[in-house]
């Protein structure tokens, strides 16, 4: 569940499409928008953007690109056997080995080959435990899997393995639970396409068993759902999952849930290419009347893919979505080109680790984490992010790396590790003392890093249909009924800024009933910001393009607050820091109140350290909305607003 205050979608997208794609003919007559396939994998390539149009968008093209998958030979099967159908033994020659201690999969216990043909099998007709080899070709069916069963397909002749599902199936790989939770199914080195999902709904593991492994596989054209569900112990590693109608893929429906969040834990999601997601465009219409957009489709035309049908924009898109997840580690990815958010962890999501990954080009921001908890983003790389929902907003930071009511908790027990077994066996890290934004460099995004607290979003307001994680979750104090019960009279201190203990049982209901943005460190980060390389980068279009910062607006959870608490809380008193970070280009930086008219604040107000006396607390201040500072941020940082960022930035 996601609460765009202010916040809406991305220009450069469009601008930067970088997919040459040709119109064929598909099964029914229609003509839905398909990239070039590359002949000795059957996947989508992409190719690079053309200079031409680059340079009309006034894009950058510096710095690295991520490793690409999509077309490439790690999505082609070493398996080439194209002989008879039919039951096979391991060993032979062509086909997946099994059943022993370093086979192809051990743990199998038969094989199965099946040739290209219109078949749907139901789980009755397959067993378990069963390696089926999809022969090189077009399989026009679906399949509902048992336990243990793979799926994997061949390549032989210039041909790949392709489950098609014509635009006529809602799911391509699934398991019927009604006869229990069917776990640990691999599928590799397939093609998968066109299928109909239901929005919010994906392709492949719709059900949400554990344990699923996708590998090596071409995830494409599945609308106007996603792809994937990647529940409890998924992996999902080395594919190409691009162009399908809402997301790659989500984590959020699973059957064996954290006893925390409740939702997927101890999932992997490693050196994957992710692209071109929200064909459907669920991110929305985009206005801005300097640049003459009005109900502006920021999907190119020939991207839509006319399966989607009529859908309504919702928010919820991207290249990919977490929701309730606790161990989720996001490594090693090229994210680019999506519509709506590159990677977003939104709602009660913990213990996230982001890190090694190259974020370009995406609509919104290249990376969200949005009431969440437990969070690291490291050594990232993130370029020509939200340059297209950036003049959507013009007045509110759209940032590269977007932080809204999200940060480790210190205050009311904490939310600690995944402490779930196989989240502990696996080694998944955790947060639980502070979330880390580190070593991450930014090069000519909307904006570059924000802290962002909503001071009206907390347990219970009639938005959220879940409450917060300290002490237990709905397991402890902080429950929908406790915070409906006790927040109405909870009270801040003013000295301290830490809510008071009230109510039964007594706690600090003030700050345990809300998500905060607390105990973030930003540090260590390179952020290169070239207003002339940002298409509509200008005072009267988009006049927070390039901004940082920490803020949130007047509000409050309860009739005891003054306007001014919340962000006076998440600017003095909620241990958020900016240190060591060097900042190429003019940024500008956002901070305190969102209606601060000092905002955006120079860079002295912003480093000036604090004194004694902290302040924007004083009652004209408090009264007015106006804040001089100083803020205390970015010491031992270095700020060069007339620097000319190097030409080929290294991550």
């Amino acid at each position: 569940m996601t609460r765009r205050v202010a916040l809406l979608l991305s220009l450069g997208a469009l601008l930067l499409a970088a997919l040459i794609v040709n119109v064929v003919r598909s099964e029914d007559g229609l003509a839905p928008p398909t990239p070039r396939v590359a002949p000795s994998t059957g996947s989508l390539t992409a190719t690079p953007l053309d200079g031409e149009v680059a340079s009309r968008a006034g894009a950058t093209t510096a710095g690295p690109v991520g490793r690409s998958v999509c077309g490439t030979a790690v999505l082609r099967s070493p398996y080439d056997y194209t002989g008879p159908a039919g039951p096979y033994r391991s060993g032979t020659a062509g086909l997946p080995t099994f059943g022993e201690p370093g086979t192809d999969f051990p743990h199998a216990k038969a094989g199965r080959v099946l040739p290209p043909e219109t078949a749907d099998y139901e789980n009755w007709q397959l067993e378990p435990d069963t390696v089926y080899y999809l022969a090189p070709g077009v399989h026009y069916g679906s399949f509902s899997a048992n336990s243990g069963d793979v799926f994997v397909g061949g390549y032989a002749d210039g041909r790949g393995s392709v489950l098609d599902g014509q635009y006529r199936r809602f799911t391509a790989i699934d398991s019927n639970i009604t006869i229990g939770e069917q776990t640990n199914v691999t599928i590799q080195y397939l093609t998968i396409q066109k299928f109909t999902p239901y929005v919010d709904q994906t392709a492949i593991n719709q059900t949400g068993a554990g344990g699923w492994q996708l590998l090596n596989s071409t995830v494409t054209l599945n609308v106007p759902g996603g792809g994937m569900f990647a529940a409890t112990d998924a992996i999902l590693r080395d594919n190409c999952l691009t162009m399908n109608g809402q997301y790659g893929f989500q984590a959020s429906e699973t059957i064996r849930g954290d006893s925390l969040t409740g939702g997927p834990y101890n999932v992997w999601i490693e050196n994957n290419e992710i692209s071109y997601n929200d064909t459907c465009g669920l991110s929305g219409l985009l206005q801005n009347e300097s640049l003459g957009w009005r109900d502006y489709n920021p999907v190119p035309e020939q991207y839509r893919n006319p399966h989607c049908g009529v859908v309504e924009g919702n928010g919820n898109q991207g290249g990919f979505k977490l929701w309730a997840t606790n161990g989720v580690m996001i490594r090693g990815n090229w994210i680019h080109h999506n519509w709506g958010v590159g990677g977003w962890a939104d709602t009660n999501n913990a213990n996230t680790t982001w890190t090694g990954n190259t974020i370009t080009d995406n609509e919104n921001g290249g990376i969200w984490e949005e009431v969440s908890y437990n969070f690291s983003i490291t050594n990232n790389y993130l370029a020509r992010n939200n340059l297209t929902d950036g003049p959507d907003n013009p007045e509110f930071p759209m940032p590269a790396i977007y932080v809204s009511e999200s940060g480790s908790d210190t205050k009311n027990g904490g939310v600690p590790p995944c402490a779930m077994p196989s989240c502990i066996a696996s080694g998944m890290p955790g947060y639980p003392g502070v979330s880390v934004i580190d070593g991450n460099t930014l090069v000519d995004n909307g904006g570059g890093i924000f802290l962002w607290q909503n001071s009206d979003r907390y347990c219970n307001d009639g938005f959220d249909s879940v409450c917060t994680l300290p002490r237990g979750g709905e397991k402890g104090p902080f429950s929908m009924a406790g915070c409906a019960a006790n927040l109405p009279d909870a009270t801040l201190n003013r000295s301290t800024y830490v809510g008071e203990v009230t109510g039964s049982p007594p706690q600090n209901y003030w700050d345990g009933c809300m998500w905060a943005t607390q105990n973030v460190t930003v540090s260590g980060n390179r952020i290169d910001f070239n207003p002339a390389n940002i298409p509509g980068c200008t005072e009267e279009a988009w006049p927070a393009c390039g901004a940082n910062g920490i803020f949130s607006q007047y509000g409050g959870p309860n009739e005891n607050a003054e306007g001014a608490d919340v962000p006076t809380q998440i600017t003095f008193f909620q241990n958020n820091r900016w240190t060591r970070n060097v900042y190429n280009g003019p940024s500008t930086f956002y901070v305190w109140n969102q209606g601060n008219p000092e905002n955006p604040v120079s860079w002295a107000q912003w480093t000036a350290p604090l004194t004694d006396h902290i302040p924007c607390t004083s009652g004209a201040q408090r009264s007015s909305g106006s804040c001089l500072g100083p803020f205390g941020q970015d010491a031992g940082s270095i700020f060069r607003p007339d620097a000319a960022p190097s030409p080929s930035p290294s991550q």
